[in-house]
């Protein structure tokens, strides 16, 4: 049975009310089906590993998600177009907590105080269940490189393209100058 990516399910959901006081780990392995429907989702040509570890706590009410995801990606090279293979490895640490973003929900002219200088702003949640899989795929999915480009592939003079400074509107008014 193929998996549509809209219907692709990690199954990583936990109850808030049911962690333990040590916390719960979440493991997230997939087989070769799940990674096909993960390539699709991701737009990129192969995904040839994909797991996550992620232990959850309690946290003011919510929960703290610490973890790893891992993984590799196959993509064609920006220059060359001969595959590239990316390998992932990223930390996972976010805060989640009951309620509402009071500062998307603000009305207009309404002053909402955001410290920049804090940790990450928390992500909130309705209900009484989470799904780390939406947490995992997204910290993945910012790991991959937009532009891949092989190890020594290079532009030829041929495929470059034409000098910004040539295109500039600027360069036509340099050339209506009288000397």
């Amino acid at each position: 049975m193929t998996q549509r990516p809209d219907e692709f399910d990690l199954d990583a959901k936990i109850r808030v009310d049911k962690i333990p006081a040590a916390g719960r780990v979440v493991s997230i392995q997939t087989d070769p089906e799940q990674r096909a429907v993960l390539a699709d989702r991701l737009k990129v040509s192969e995904v040839t590993a994909f797991s996550a570890q992620v232990t959850a706590t309690r946290f003011r009410g919510g929960i703290q998600a610490k973890g790893h995801v891992e993984g590799a990606v196959v993509q064609p090279c920006v220059v060359s177009g001969d595959p590239v293979i990316q390998t992932i490895s990223e930390p996972i640490d976010r805060v989640f907590l009951p309620g509402r973003d009071e500062a998307s929900e603000a009305t207009a002219g309404a002053e909402v105080f955001v410290n920049l200088e804090d940790d990450d702003l928390p992500d909130y949640f309705e209900g009484d269940e989470i799904d780390l899989a939406d947490l995992v795929l997204e910290v993945f999915a910012l790991a991959i490189d937009l532009y891949p480009r092989k190890p020594g592939a290079e532009l030829t003079e041929d495929q470059t393209g034409d000098d910004p400074a040539e295109l500039s509107p600027f360069a036509a008014l340099k050339s209506l100058k009288k000397d």
